[in-house]
Formats: C-alpha cells, structure tokens, sequence
C-alpha cells in the first residue's frame, strides 16, 4: 500500500527470481511513496489507518491479482491532507490500536470498523484533537501484544497492549508515554519472540 492510499496485490512466485540489484514490485506515481507490505493468503481483510484519524476494513477479494509493474487500485479515498500511516490484515477478534503523536493511543475492536467496499472514505478510527494529535501508526493487537513505542527524541517505553483501555471509534485515548515539549511520537511496533526464545531476545533497529 502507499501512503496515497494506493494498493496492489501480486502473487509470491512472481517474485521468485530476483537479481542482485532488486526488482520492480509495484509502480509507484510521482509524490507517492509505498508504507507498507504484507504477507496474505488471498481471501484475508484489509485495515488501512489514516493520519487525520480515518480507517477503512474491506475484503483482500476486492483487490485483483497484479504484476509486478503494475500501479494498483484505489485502496481508500483519502482527503488531500490525509495520507496512509499503516496497514494491517485482520480477522474478526483482534482489536485495533491507534498511537498518536502526542502520545496517546486506544484499543479498538475491529467489530467496530464495518466491512465496505475498496475505495470508501472510510470510518472515524480516532477523534483526533490538540490533546492526542494526529494519528502516527494503527496496529492489530491481541491481549498477549507487547508494544514499543519510541519519540523523535528517542524516548521510548514498552507496555503490554491490554493495559491500554478500550475505546470506540470516536474516542482520544488514553496516555501511552509522556513526551516533553517539542518531541513527538515517531514510530511504533510489536514485539515479537523469536522461535523458541523471549521478546527480550530481539535486537531494536532505529
């Protein structure tokens, strides 16, 4: 997906010869750029999250299968403010979280975002304000989620996903780190064990 809102969805074996120098995934308009790649099994859904706190949740069926230089769809119809901060591909029982820059973040159940159409404008994923901010990334949680989040002045913490309260839709959230004046949140992930160890095992890479 791009940050444009553009998406595409291309098969694995198209990419099973790779040379030394890389190969053209997707084609990519002037001023877009891509955010984000998944793995899926070809009938999952799709979660796109917007800066300006808007989301979209639509079936992976209503992307065709592309090569490799092809530009792609319409993914959501985006404002021309707004511009994608992440993607997710969810099922029915994970719940959405939602961090914003000045430090804020809520749970969302994805019950709540209703299933459309590719395309759409979308739903209200958080209510956006001077208090919380813009939207910086939309991550799919479980309550066994481990989540890091890190400031542009290289504050971070880690928290575990259900300590955060859950909201709906429409909701600021709740304070996630505390940030001095200036800074802001850029960036954040989950963190993941590796096979057969603990997540204290990872390695960060800013």
């Amino acid at each position: 997906v791009t940050r444009k809102g553009v998406i595409k969805k291309t098969r694995l074996y198209e990419f099973s010869n790779p040379m030394s120098r890389g190969i053209i995934a997707m084609g990519i308009e002037k001023g877009d750029e891509l955010i984000d790649a998944k793995l899926t099994t070809g009938n999952d859904t799709i979660f796109l999250a917007t800066h300006e706190g808007m989301a979209i949740r639509f079936p992976e069926t209503d992307v065709r299968d592309m090569g490799r230089p092809a530009y792609g769809v319409r993914g959501m119809d985006l404002e021309d403010d707004d511009y994608i901060v992440g993607m997710e591909i969810v099922g029915e029982k994970e719940l959405i979280l939602s961090v914003t820059e000045k430090g804020y973040g809520k749970r969302t159940p994805i019950t709540e975002y209703r299933l459309q159409s590719r395309a759409g404008k979308g739903v209200i994923n958080v209510k956006t304000a001077e208090r919380n901010g813009k939207v910086v990334r939309a991550l799919s949680v479980t309550e066994e989620s481990e989540v890091m989040i890190i400031s542009e002045r290289g504050k971070i913490t880690r928290l575990d996903a259900s300590e955060i309260r859950e909201s709906g839709r429409s909701a600021q959230g709740v304070r996630l780190i505390s940030l001095e004046e200036g800074d802001a949140v850029a960036a954040a992930c989950l963190v993941r064990s590796e096979a057969g160890g603990t997540p204290d095992q990872g390695t960060l890479i800013q």
